[in-house]
């Protein structure tokens, strides 16, 4: 019997596709011998190169733009795929599987594009009743028959936490406390101004503490500069997300917002605290770190739709307390 093949299509951000990993693991459990293809972005692929369960990538931006892409049906094709997995439901992804042939392809009903499906799972996922990477774990009902409802934990290489260890050291810290003030726009965060008083707060407890900053978040260095202490260092230019989980598995904890660092943490069991907005679609009920030790933090109100100019509670994160986010990561760091 020939080995069967499996496409799982995830092409938005980072940690979306973190929160995708799951099934990866839960298709090479029950399919030892599958060939499984991961159909992501150009910036997200290299985080799979700490993932065994894959065997191919297919980077979406190295084919032409726009809803008809002719070269990505071709590659659909010549990979032979038995069934996919629309993750994210993009049109591009679903009519490049439809055109190509794929025997089954698996997806959410929520938008046009899911006529092109034909094992279509209506999820309800606007109502937030469980974390998203349980969603994605149900598109595998009807094909695996016992899942596995846990998250995704990265296994790092001894050499991938040495590599890590040595850019620690070369900046001269030690287990580290990261505090990652940047956030792609994906969930309302507090200020970089509060990121600074909660490194100050930290730095007071002579804990080393390291700023990690992403692609186009250099501005913000300016914030911490005078802090100017020797326990405080900064994480820039961090080639890709594979470097980045080595640095952070050499870290002690992190805090920062619902973004796509915060779940790289929490896939590595680091110890999180993050904030999140009082907005319904951003809810930790669907978005917080899951696998791992955490706390998340958010302002004493009650969900909203987050169209913050229209709102008496403007600017309720600044209302969020970080005194007893300093209280619990030092408690962390006892254990």
């Amino acid at each position: 019997m020939s080995e069967l093949r499996f496409l799982v299509s995830r092409t938005d951000r980072a940690g979306d596709l973190i929160l995708t990993l799951p099934m990866f693991r839960e298709l090479r459990k029950n399919f030892a011998n599958a060939h499984i293809v991961a159909h992501v972005r150009s910036y997200t692929a290299p985080m799979l190169k700490l993932c065994p369960e894959i065997d191919e990538i297919v980077i979406d931006d190295d084919y032409p733009p726009g809803i008809f892409s002719l070269p990505l049906t071709k590659a659909f094709k010549k990979m032979a795929i038995d069934h996919c997995f629309m993750v994210h439901p993009a049109g591009r992804a679903i009519l490049s599987a439809w055109r190509a042939g794929i025997g089954r392809r698996s997806g959410r009903a929520s938008n046009i594009w899911q006529l092109l499906l034909n094992d279509r799972h209506v999820q309800k996922r606007s109502r937030n009743e469980k974390h998203e990477f349980c969603y994605n774990l149900d598109l595998l009902t009807g094909t695996v028959a016992n899942i596995d409802y846990t998250p995704y934990h990265f296994r790092l290489t001894e050499s991938q936490k040495s590599a890590g260890a040595k850019v620690i050291a070369a900046l001269g810290r030690q287990r580290p406390v990261i505090i990652h003030p940047g956030h792609g726009g994906s969930a309302h965060n507090i200020s970089t101004e509060r990121y600074a008083s909660l490194a100050k707060m930290l730095l007071e407890h002579d804990l080393p503490v390291l700023i990690s900053l992403g692609p186009g978040e250099k501005q913000l260095k300016i914030y911490f500069e005078s802090l100017q202490s020797k326990n405080l260092n900064f994480l820039c230019d961090i080639p890709d997300l594979a470097g980045l989980a080595e640095v952070f598995s050499a870290c002690s904890a992190f805090v920062g917002g619902s973004t796509g660092p915060l779940h790289l943490a929490a896939a590595l069991q680091l110890p999180t605290a993050a904030f999140f907005p009082p907005v319904a679609a951003m809810t930790p009920t669907r978005w917080g770190p899951v696998g791992n030790r955490s706390l998340v933090t958010r302002p004493d109100l009650g969900y909203c739709n987050g169209r913050c100019d229209n709102c008496a509670n403007k600017g309720c994160m600044a209302s969020i307390a970080l005194e007893p986010v300093v209280e619990w990561l030092l408690r962390e760091l006892q254990t």
